[in-house]
């Protein structure tokens, strides 16, 4: 009868989580679906959840347990956190429904622009709902301490969130203050927009072929025309730092000059953009006109805008399309229409940006954000803002890159710098396994083994134009790799092993931060194999990720080949 007893109290309590978790899941579906007009169905369905959820732990045998001395605080206080949450999805969840449908009743997109004004009318609203929301979640904070440890790990999640949830609404708040500004309305807003290839890779993507300029003017986006890079190498080469310029410029095998093919050779997106800024105010185009940021893209990114906005036909009659548009822009245009390669991708994303804004609605706008998201983690899309509010928005959403600076999401960075002039990037096919070594508690620690694999046979090079694979006759068809990698920050990297024709990594610095270099030479069919261990802090609350430079597809091929138990 015991054992019945507590198995009843089990399976309530999994219905409970359960119910919670479809409450959250309707909402997150009807966001992420991009049809706010929905919003109010998905309410009340999480109304349901939270409802069912709250009367089970209210009901007669959760009640009679609550009043036992001991255990019954704890069925208590789970108690009174499904009556905060239900009151939350009853009285508060409903204020901003009505917030996204009024939005969505709005001309918020129309002829290309944002329409501003339906936002900044709805901000008194969406301040009164957030200072509501506070009220309610703060009732957790007065929650008492749990004496089970399920029920004390709950407890501390949900105020753990208290926590981000004030600074998350605060964030939206002042965001959405700040749009006029970020979007043009008191002076016209110009980004550079840098198409970078990483089949000639560099640290952060690849090296950059045109740029080209997008500028917001009260609401309304406008692509200018892409300027292939000897437009830009005829004004000289970047101001650069001291570590860029000792690794890179003065050691070989590559000696790189940093003009504005180079400038994508950084870990971090706002190095590149200062370093820009310094030619781009050099230019009769740039010396007047304000530089407010710039925006890397690589062929990958824009793959994603043609699938999102549709096919495109070009001049020669090629139809790209959301699954071959990388492959043409990395590696066909190379082959067979050389000369039109950096005007190509130009005309890609100048029409991609047309079809965009016509096209442009909520849905759309929800599927395209969350490819750039995903696509920013990668590599294959960043940005930096000269506006430190927005540039602080860019670096809290990932879509501005740099090395990793996060304990509790620990990373290692792998940043490659192709050493042979060439297109090589495209056949060194690139992959990761990563094993957790098991232990009883922070710190964590992981073994890792990086490969690159040179895909082209000798007889491929021998039919493919020099421009491709190298021009140098000794390294034809060749990757040569300058890698560095970056431990986590406040781990480690250590005991590096190396199969193939590499180096072992060395110790070096980049900004002050530990780094470890070495050089690869991985000629056709050949394969180079790092191994290491590596070490994150004791703060570290997820799994161990590679944050490497880019390649031509979204698949990353990084292999975890274990997970440990819980601790």
């Amino acid at each position: 009868m015991i054992i019945g007893f507590f198995g009843t109290l089990g399976t309530q309590a999994i219905m409970v989580k359960n119910h919670e978790e479809k409450a959250i899941a309707v909402v997150k579906d009807a966001v992420k679906g991009g049809n706010l007009s929905n919003m109010s169905d998905a309410i009340s369905q999480m109304q349901e959840n939270t409802k069912q959820a709250n009367e089970i732990t209210h009901n007669r045998l959760w009640s009679f347990v609550a009043s036992w001395p001991g255990v019954g605080s704890n069925i208590r206080v789970a108690q009174n956190l499904t009556q905060i949450v239900d009151d939350i999805v009853k009285q508060n969840a409903p204020e901003y429904a009505n917030i996204a449908t009024k939005l969505m009743q709005s001309k918020l997109l129309s002829d290309g622009s944002i329409n501003i004004e339906p936002i900044t009318e709805e901000l008194p609203a969406l301040a009164t709902a957030n200072s509501n929301l506070m009220k309610q979640l703060n009732r957790i904070n007065d929650l008492e301490e749990p004496s089970i440890g399920i029920v004390r790990n709950l407890v501390n999640q949900a105020k753990g969130m208290v926590s981000t949830a004030d600074n998350t609404l605060q964030q939206v708040e002042d965001v959405a203050k700040e749009l006029p500004s970020y979007l043009g309305y008191y002076s016209p807003q110009t980004y550079a927009i840098m198409a970078m290839t990483p089949a000639e890779m560099r640290m952060s993507g690849g090296l950059i072929g045109a740029i080209g300029t997008l500028t917001l003017d009260r609401g309304k986006f406008t692509i200018g025309d892409f300027r292939s890079n000897p437009d830009y190498v005829q004004y000289g080469v970047a101001d650069i730092d001291a570590d860029s310029n000792r690794i890179f410029r003065a050691e070989g095998p590559l000696y790189m000059s940093y003009d504005v093919r180079d400038l994508a050779n950084y870990p971090s997106t706002q190095s590149t953009a200062e370093a820009f800024k310094t030619i781009w105010d050099k230019t009769p185009w740039g010396e007047n006109t304000e530089l407010d940021g710039v925006i890397l893209a690589d062929p990958v990114m824009v793959q994603a805008l043609v699938k999102a906005t549709g096919d495109i036909k070009l001049p020669n009659g090629t139809v790209l399309t959301g699954s071959n548009t990388a492959e043409f822009l990395m590696n066909t245009v190379y082959k067979d229409y050389l000369d039109e390669s950096d005007a190509y991708f130009g005309i890609v994303a100048k029409e991609c940006v047309s079809k965009l804004m016509s096209q442009m609605d909520m849905k759309t706008i929800a599927t395209l954000a969350k490819d750039v998201i995903s696509l920013s983690h990668q590599r294959h899309f960043s940005m930096y803002s000269f506006n430190e509010s927005l540039e602080k928005l860019l670096k809290d959403s990932g879509l501005s890159a740099t090395t990793p600076t996060d304990k509790a999401k620990p990373a290692v960075g792998i940043y490659l710098t192709e050493q042979n002039p060439s297109k090589i990037g495209w056949y060194i096919q690139r992959s990761t396994k990563v094993t957790q070594i098991c232990t009883d508690s922070a710190p964590y620690k992981y073994h890792v083994e990086y490969t690159l694999h040179n895909t082209l046979t000798d007889e491929e090079v021998e039919k493919l134009p020099n421009y491709l694979t190298g021009e140098l006759s000794y390294n034809e068809g060749t990757g040569v790799e300058k890698i560095l990698f970056f431990p986590p920050l406040g781990g480690e990297i250590s005991n590096f092993k190396v199969e193939g024709t590499a180096s072992t990594p060395q110790m070096d610095s980049l900004y002050a931060e530990i780094m470890y270099q070495s050089l690869a030479q991985i000629r056709p069919e050949q394969t180079v194999t790092y191994s290491f261990d590596v070490t994150t802090t004791k703060y570290a609350t997820s799994q161990l990720k590679i944050d490497q430079t880019p390649m031509g597809t979204e698949d990353t091929h990084v292999q975890y080949m274990n997970s440990c138990p819980a601790n």
